[in-house]
């Protein structure tokens, strides 16, 4: 009897608990994207292959990879466009490999034994001197680096 009565008060517990909503998670604000997207040269020549990253000031990180032509589009983890905004510290670079060979993507550049062609005042982000101010609205930006 007693069996069957705890029964009946687990089947009540959660009959109640999903009539109530127990176990959703609390809905989240839409994330507003803007478009962020540019193009990269290095000594006037548009520089393929980079990878630009966005740092918000929560340190959340925003990547893309240049294309031929140098121009880039950032895009979020969430998919679509990037969600930075406001003043964000910027990382341009670009690993070789000696003699031309293939990177890995499965293994960081260090370890395949590439080297980075841009200086730290670029591609490192503590010592990094590019940042960018985004608008609300997104924005269209250029880097023009060099390699002196």
């Amino acid at each position: 009897m007693i069996a069957r009565k705890l029964g009946f008060l687990r089947w009540l517990g959660m009959f109640v608990c999903v009539v109530a909503g127990c176990g959703k998670p609390p809905a989240r604000a839409p994330i507003q994207q803007v478009p962020v997207k540019g193009v990269v040269t290095l000594d006037g020549k548009p520089l393929a292959g980079a990878e630009v990253v966005f740092t918000s000031p929560s340190l959340a990180a925003f990547t893309a990879a240049t294309k031929d032509d140098g121009s880039f589009q950032l895009s979020s983890s969430f998919g679509g466009e990037t969600v930075c905004k406001g003043l964000c510290r910027v990382t341009i670079s670009k690993w070789v490999m000696p003699e031309g060979a293939t990177l890995q993507p499965d293994m960081s550049p260090q370890l395949q034994g590439a080297k980075q062609l841009l200086p730290p005042r670029y591609s490192d982000l503590e010592q990094t001197k590019l940042s960018q101010d985004v608008p609300e609205s997104g924005g269209d930006f250029k880097f023009e680096l060099t390699s002196q």
